[in-house]
């Protein structure tokens, strides 16, 4: 008889926080925080600051100008921050899709002072997600670090491809969906309820929970090598 497969066994740690352990999450557009760290967020936001890096203006098909869509979105993150009690967060309005060119505005987050700091998967299949990386690679470059600092990447548009953390959010699964549903002005044209929850579902099997998220979290020397 074949053994049931225990994935967590061989890589996947629970991750966990201190109560002073400090996070920064960086979001490229107004839903990449909940999508991707809904649950985590949900279990953990007293030790979150969150900065949502551009005004999301793109994000839309043709029901709204640009100046109201960047508006409709900012509220709907300030929705999901007021459920989540997350007082601690911040908007750069970097125009979207040209994140990548948006440099003098990141580099004035103090991003040194922070444990853990969440980006996308680099291999999200967005420019502005992608364009993460390298801003705050860029960052480091130029600013003296913290030893310990973690990068901690967080999955969207593209599975990782080596997690080596997850949370259980079977329990807040539900939670979790009502602030994805936060998010109309996406989910007009696109089901990311259904897709999140589903990749949650996958995610818990290889972790044998119901529903998690994964990370892949990596010191800071080898994410600047990447």
């Amino acid at each position: 008889m074949a053994r049931a497969f225990h994935y967590e066994k061989f890589f996947c740690n629970e991750l966990t926080f201190e109560k002073n352990d400090k996070c920064l999450l960086l979001g490229p557009h107004p839903d990449d925080e909940t999508f991707g760290c809904g649950g985590l967020l949900i279990k953990y936001p007293d030790n979150f600051d969150i900065v949502c890096l551009t005004d999301g203006r793109d994000g839309g098909y043709g029901e709204e100008s640009k100046e109201e869509l960047a508006v409709i979105r900012k509220n709907e993150f300030k929705s999901v921050m007021e459920k989540l009690k997350i007082t601690s967060y911040k908007f750069l309005d970097i125009p979207d899709r040209k994140l990548i060119y948006g440099y003098d505005t990141f580099k004035s987050l103090e991003l040194e002072k922070y444990d853990y700091i969440f980006v996308p998967n680099y291999f999200d299949q967005h420019k502005d997600h992608k364009a993460v990386t390298n801003l705050v690679q860029k960052y480091f470059i130029n600013t003296k670090s913290k030893d310990n600092v973690k990068i901690v990447f967080y999955e969207v548009w593209a599975a990782l491809a080596f997690p080596n953390y997850y949370i259980d959010i079977t329990r807040i699964m539900d939670q979790k969906k009502e602030l994805i549903q936060e998010y109309h002005s996406q989910s007009r044209h696109v089901n990311f309820l259904e897709g999140i929850c589903a990749l949650n579902r996958y995610r818990g099997m290889l972790v044998n929970r119901d529903y998690a998220e994964l990370f892949s979290i990596i010191d800071l020397n080898t994410f600047m090598k990447l």
